[in-house]
């Protein structure tokens, strides 16, 4: 059930990806013939930079295609994983842009070009309408998805760069002060810079198999323990497949005498409600007493919640 609601939750975002697409591919082309005939490096520079959005959004539209394909044999988990790869190589290809955004800012420094200023104002300023449009339709789901908010990132870069475009035309405009848009740049290549660092962490995290942030894995096993006809519980592991979908396993040992049906049930409800798991695995071992060493045997059951 859980898994059928992730799937909604990402043809929810194909399409927004989709209609995002098209808005920008159509600005993309305006911004460079623009950019060419008032012979405006930083409208074709921030054209390039659409570019990128509209290769990112390709990338992410992929990477849905691609996790909505069922699980096989050699896959078990299917294809979920791809999202996260592809919002690791979009935040690398942000560094990149970044790195190649302060390089232009400095040679841009020590040699101004001189803009056309008014028609570069009036582009711009349509690139600001464009890219606050795209990131409204984007905004809700990039909260739930890595894919989505590699994205949201890339078009949040491009509307500080849209508005240091406008910014810059107009002081240039009035003061022919052109070293203004070199500034202007290294200061939103700075902030790019670091909201992508934050998301290679966070998709190198996921590689790693490491605990999702929002759960707790001590407080989680105080829970286990706290149900009634459980003595301990061991190799808990915590992990997410992709965002929005983590997973858990762990053994749970508990008295003879206890029902392990019960303790099941107990166990996944808690699992469900208290932490938000749906995708578990749990073993059951019981032992004959309590506060003896004594061999745990595993149960011929295994749940799995969903």
């Amino acid at each position: 059930m859980h898994t059928h609601h992730h799937i909604i939750d990402r043809n929810a975002s194909k399409d927004k990806m989709q209609l995002v697409l098209g808005i920008i591919f159509v600005y993309m082309l305006i911004e460079l013939v623009t950019g060419l005939m008032c012979r405006s490096l930083a409208l074709i520079a921030d054209s390039g930079h659409m570019l990128s959005d509209a290769g990112g959004i390709i990338l992410g539209l992929l990477a849905i295609w691609f996790a909505s394909k069922p699980a096989t044999q050699g896959k078990t988990y299917g294809y979920y994983r791809s999202e996260i790869l592809v919002s690791f190589i979009n935040a690398l290809v942000l560094v990149l842009i970044t790195g190649v955004i302060l390089y232009q800012s400095y040679n841009r420094f020590k040699h101004p070009e001189i803009i056309n200023s008014l028609p570069v104002f009036f582009v711009a300023m349509l690139g600001v309408f464009v890219n606050f449009l795209a990131l409204k339709l984007l905004g809700s789901d990039s909260n739930n998805s890595l894919n989505v908010k590699a994205i949201y990132l890339e078009l949040l870069s491009d509307l500080y760069a849209t508005a240091g475009v406008m910014l810059s035309s107009i002081i240039g405009y009035f003061t022919h002060w052109y070293q203004i848009d070199s500034i202007v740049s290294a200061l939103i290549a700075v902030a790019i810079l670091y909201r992508t660092w934050v998301l290679i962490g966070e998709c190198t995290h996921i590689l790693m198999e490491g605990s999702p942030g929002h759960i707790n894995i001590a407080e989680l096993r105080k829970a286990i323990l706290a149900i009634e006809g459980v003595v301990d519980v061991h190799d808990i592991h915590v992990w997410t497949i992709t965002s929005g979908l983590d997973s858990m396993s762990a053994h749970v040992i508990i008295v003879d005498d206890k029902p392990s049906a019960e303790i099941l049930d107990k166990t996944t409800e808690v699992l469900n409600n208290d932490f938000h798991l749906h995708h578990t695995t749990i073993q059951v071992e019981k032992v004959s007493s309590i506060g003896t060493n004594v061999k745990c045997e595993p149960c011929p059951n295994i749940a799995t919640g969903s």
